[in-house]
């Protein structure tokens, strides 16, 4: 009944998604200023009665990333699906941890500590995510979030190209772990870069009070015209990009740099290595430089092949407008009110786990500027 409902609405082989994702853009653009504002507050807490307060970047970049992608993937079910979120971290610190392990067969199923905990995490994620899947299938109200769309996309589609719960709940969790983990690696490592470069920090946030209106959600095509926020958040994708490397296999014989690959070989291409390569950068590729990117990244330039952060190509991230649209509101709505520096406490140490991040934290010295200027 469901089906033939959404068929009478929906054109054959033109599932509703279009005009859904531009919606769904301006949704995640609202709720990613909404979630910086609630971080923001409990700074605001934390400096009452005090110019300056210590506060881990690094936890609310999370906070702030998981707030968005469980509003953005599931809207008025997020607060109950966030269980799931914080069983779906878990479960990639684990994933994480695995790469370590020998390749014994079988090694998987074994009732190991971690095995169990696995299991035990499966078994709550896809409980959570189904009880959702169909309460929306029974009451025929998909929802405008992500999960909506995609059950009105199943719905679109002949039944035997639909996606069995199961895999639906496979591409919740990709979507989770795709949406969530870099979003809240890029925003740590822009935070970093401003607090450690405060001229540049000043520079954007002349910028954004230019073009970002006071206490209200920027406009989209203001954010085309953060220039300067662009080219910091494209120099943090090269120095601190969240993944450290991709893999790729061949789908035929190929020849790379004079070498020969045979068909089927898995190629690991190390991001750290060639977003710092000399050759390609220069010789300041080391050092934090955003003008390298004052004309912009075009697709047919050597920079634009260089940079691999969302990869390139055909396999190009499919979230990365998504991604960068909410990184841009987050970094934009905290400079227009506050400033920071690092904390000496401070200690660099860049740690590839999941994505890449500081593994003791980013601990920053924040001040209000509304109420240093007031």
């Amino acid at each position: 009944m469901v089906r033939e409902e959404v068929a009478r609405e929906c054109p054959a082989h033109r599932p509703p998604t279009v005009d859904a994702l531009g919606k769904l853009k301006l949704s995640m653009s609202t709720i990613a200023w909404e979630c910086t504002q609630q971080a923001m507050e409990r700074w605001c807490a934390q400096l009452q009665g005090r110019q300056q307060a210590e506060i881990d970047m690094r936890h609310d970049s999370d906070e702030i990333a998981m707030g968005v992608i469980a509003q953005v993937m599931l809207g008025k079910d997020h607060e109950e699906a966030r269980e799931v979120f914080v069983a779906g971290r878990e479960q990639m610190e684990i994933a994480a941890y695995a790469f370590a392990d020998l390749p014994l067969p079988g090694f998987r199923y074994l009732p190991t500590r971690r095995n169990r905990r696995t299991w035990q995490l499966d078994k709550l994620v896809t409980s959570k995510i189904s009880h959702i899947l169909k309460a929306r299938l029974a009451s025929s109200v998909y929802e405008d979030d992500l999960l909506g769309q995609m059950l009105q996309l199943q719905a679109c589609r002949s039944s035997a190209e639909t996606l069995s719960t199961r895999e639906m709940i496979g591409e919740c969790r990709t979507l989770f772990a795709a949406g969530y983990e870099t979003s809240a690696s890029v925003i740590t490592w822009a935070m970093f870069l401003l607090a450690s470069y405060p001229r540049w920090q000043d520079m954007v946030r002349e910028e954004v009070a230019r073009e970002y209106p006071a206490h209200q959600l920027p406009p989209v095509d203001t954010l085309g015209k953060l220039k300067l926020l662009d080219m910091v958040l494209l120099e943090t994708l090269r120095l601190y990009g969240p993944l450290t490397f991709l893999q790729r296999k061949t789908i035929s014989d190929t020849i790379l740099a004079n070498t020969k690959v045979p068909k089927g070989t898995m190629i690991s291409i190390p991001l750290l290595m060639l977003h710092r390569d000399k050759e390609v950068w220069g010789p300041d590729a080391d050092e934090f430089n955003p003008m390298r990117f004052q004309s912009g990244v075009s697709r047919d330039t050597k920079l634009s092949r260089a940079l691999l952060a969302f990869s390139y190509g055909p396999r190009v991230c499919a979230g990365q407008n998504f991604a960068m649209v909410e990184v841009q509101i987050v970094i934009a709505t905290i400079l227009r009110s506050f400033s920071f520096s690092l904390s000496p406490s401070y200690v660099h140490k860049p740690s590839n786990f999941v994505t890449l991040l500081p593994r003791y934290g980013l601990p920053l010295i924040v001040r209000n500027l509304q109420q240093l200027t007031g």
